[in-house]
């Protein structure tokens, strides 16, 4: 079983690859890091950093130099500024390996908020018509484009795997540092505001034979007691004749995720490395206001256009976030996946040491021992650049226990 730990770029540089390899290796017992290739924005807190605790990441970079002949789709990358314009991707690679490490290029797709600003036809937009300048549509030529250039630009590098997160459509929610939402907003309203309506979704779902101009007809008159002040606690908002025409724009959304990560996977064949494509389901009720942990996961899974099942067969390897607070609710989890995908699927696990999901060793061993007793294939560690140094000593332990198993 593979046992990876999640890592920034600024961690490299800052504490030296000898340091942060060793750390992983040694004191945490893993094989493999995963690198970010590429990366959003965000500010985060790093408690053993030397140079910084608290950071603002340059969002929306890579970790590598990018040749704009390579991006004929016209969306390009920018790289990290820190790099220097070095292959920090490709340094990393040497390095891990020469210790016999494996290396996954953790790559992040469509939740890119430079290339959706400056290439606002390439956004996502709301049934309003309004862009979510955080996020690139997936059913868009353009981006389905650039996220296959994107791969194979990665895939250059001598990585072991490519680990694909944000290859789907994102919940309203979890785009903007400075989100407000002031108002009463339902889970319904939120999924309702979470689906893309723009040209290109508008137009697959109508060759799928749904109304389009119907069902957004209908959403917008569902939504407006939500705008009106007047929605009430339970409040049932969509009318029930739209329904079916929901269900169906759904379902081609679903289509439209399954095809593009098809795509990407032929992108990287030539390569040979392998695709682990990151459903970000088991981490919805910490972005979703209104999904609970204990919700359907793959229901949660639909909300952003991933059929689970349907990515299994195109993928190599489906990863499953399992950030929940208890060791049976990662146990549940981990059966749902495995009761729809079957014994045979690929499957890992992606676990955080970390608050809230773990507040101590015993939670995290239970965790480990529950994701190696459902077969999963690898357990990827949530984040090196933001746990206490001592919670690589909890993976090391919880490892060599699980290691144990009849």
């Amino acid at each position: 079983m593979r046992a990876s730990a999640f890592i920034f770029g600024t961690d490299l540089l800052d504490e030296g690859h000898a340091t942060v390899l060793d750390n992983l290796q040694q004191r945490g017992g893993l094989d493999s890091v995963s690198f970010s290739a590429s990366y959003h924005d965000a500010r985060d807190v790093f408690p053993h950093n030397p140079r910084r605790h608290v950071f603002r990441n340059e969002g929306d970079v890579t970790w590598f130099p990018v040749d704009p002949s390579h991006y004929a789709s016209g969306l390009v990358p920018r790289q990290a500024l820190a790099a220097e314009g070095a292959d920090v991707l490709a340094d990393l690679c040497q390095r891990a390996q020469a210790r016999g490490m494996a290396v996954t290029a953790w790559t992040i797709f469509t939740h890119n908020s430079v290339l959706a600003t400056a290439h606002p036809d390439c956004a996502t937009r709301n049934v309003y018509g309004d862009p979510y300048l955080t996020d690139l549509c997936p059913a868009n030529p353009r981006v389905r484009s650039y996220c296959c250039e994107l791969a194979a630009d990665v895939v250059r590098r001598p990585v072991q795997r490519l680990l694909a997160e944000s290859l789907h459509y994102r919940p309203l929610e979890h785009g903007e540092h400075h989100e407000r939402y002031l108002i009463p907003l339902p889970l319904e309203a939120r999924a309702l505001m979470s689906l893309c309506f723009c040209t290109h979704c508008r137009s697959a779902a109508t060759d799928a034979g749904v109304d389009v101009p119907a069902l957004a007809a209908a959403m917008r008159a569902a939504l407006q007691p939500v705008w009106d002040g007047t929605v009430l606690p339970g409040q049932v908002l969509l009318a029930e004749a739209a329904r079916d025409a929901l269900k169906q724009y759904v379902a081609v959304r679903c289509a439209t995720v399954t095809s593009l990560v098809a795509e990407v996977r032929q992108a990287i064949a030539p390569s040979g490395v392998p695709l682990t494509f990151v459903d970000h389901a088991g981490t919805m009720a910490h972005v979703m206001h209104g999904v609970v942990a204990d919700d359907d996961v793959l229901s949660a899974s639909r909300r952003l256009g991933i059929d689970p099942v349907a990515i299994a067969a195109v993928a190599d390897e489906l990863c499953v976030l399992g950030y929940q607070d208890t060791p049976e609710r990662v146990a549940a989890v981990l059966t749902r996946y495995r009761e729809a995908l079957g014994p045979q699927a690929r499957l890992s696990v992606a676990l955080r040491p970390l608050l809230p999901d773990c507040r101590d060793e015993a939670n995290l061993r239970q965790k480990i021992r529950h994701a190696v007793q459902a077969g999963v294939d690898g357990i990827e560690f949530y984040h090196y650049a933001m746990m206490p140094l001592n919670r690589l000593d909890w993976i090391r332990q919880g490892l060599a226990a699980a290691g144990d198993l009849p």
